[in-house]
């Protein structure tokens, strides 16, 4: 079982749909940065991160990269006939785990480097701290502003990034999640953005269970709460995949 995740994890990560995901989501937050704000140290941290995070456009899409990953890897395992030779080997639930955890960490790796590159960009190219001049005020009331006063922008980077690590595993196994019951790679590719969006349609006003407040974290009042969410969901979609994988073997 060690031997088969280690080649699973090395699949998950060395694909083409990872680095162009991840690619695609670094240029996005990056060029919004870029051409949102003077990069010369003139403009508050949390000005530029607005851009990234608010202006870019990007969170309304954020289910889509996370799913490019190793999501949709069992549609093809499922058309050749391979999950059976794997199934006869380990059995599903030791299949079932090494998976989920596989397609997991690189969905959310692949969310957690663009964020983290953006903050640090932000950091690096603004003023951190309590914003000043023509950007005071901005977080005025935000809880962003009671995390600078009580721990530190490093609070504010590393929380984005946690909360954007942990989207990327909850959406990664979404898309398998279909992939295991609907074994269609454009059914896996696609279901999730329509459930992403469905999800923050629907529960636009509970912002503590919305998929695109947890993401930012800053609209739910509480970055541990945004992250005990997330983490909630992991252990839903891991169940339903679970369930999913037992049914496929169960059936032959």
């Amino acid at each position: 079982m060690e031997g088969f995740f280690l080649k699973d994890i090395k699949r998950s990560f060395r694909n083409p749909g990872f680095f162009i995901g991840m690619g695609a989501l670094t240029v996005l937050l990056l060029a919004a940065e870029i051409t949102g704000a003077p990069l010369d140290r003139t403009r508050s941290s949390y000005y530029i991160l607005y851009n990234a995070f608010g202006a870019s456009g990007f969170t309304p899409f954020a289910a889509v990269f996370p799913v490019l990953a190793y999501a949709t890897n069992f549609c093809e395992e499922y058309q050749s006939g391979y999950y059976r030779m794997i199934f006869a080997r380990m059995g599903a639930f030791r299949f079932g785990r090494i998976r989920i955890l596989t397609v997991a960490l690189s969905g959310g790796t692949m969310m957690a480097v663009p964020i983290a590159l953006a903050c640090a960009a932000a950091y690096t190219f603004g003023v951190p701290g309590i914003p000043q001049g023509s950007d005071e005020g901005m977080l005025k009331g935000t809880v962003i502003l009671a995390y600078i006063l009580k721990y530190g922008d490093w609070y504010i980077a590393a929380g984005k990034t946690v909360l954007g690590f942990l989207f990327g595993c909850v959406w990664a196994l979404v898309g398998f999640a279909f992939a295991v019951w609907i074994p269609n790679r454009y059914v896996a590719l696609i279901a999730p953005f329509v459930v992403y969006e469905s999800l923050w349609i629907g529960l636009g006003s509970a912002a503590w269970l919305n998929p695109i407040r947890l993401l930012r974290g800053d609209d739910v009042g509480s970055y541990l709460l945004a992250a005990g969410m997330e983490c909630v969901y992991l252990v839903m979609v891991s169940a339903v995949i679970m369930a999913g994988l037992v049914r496929r073997y169960r059936n032959g």
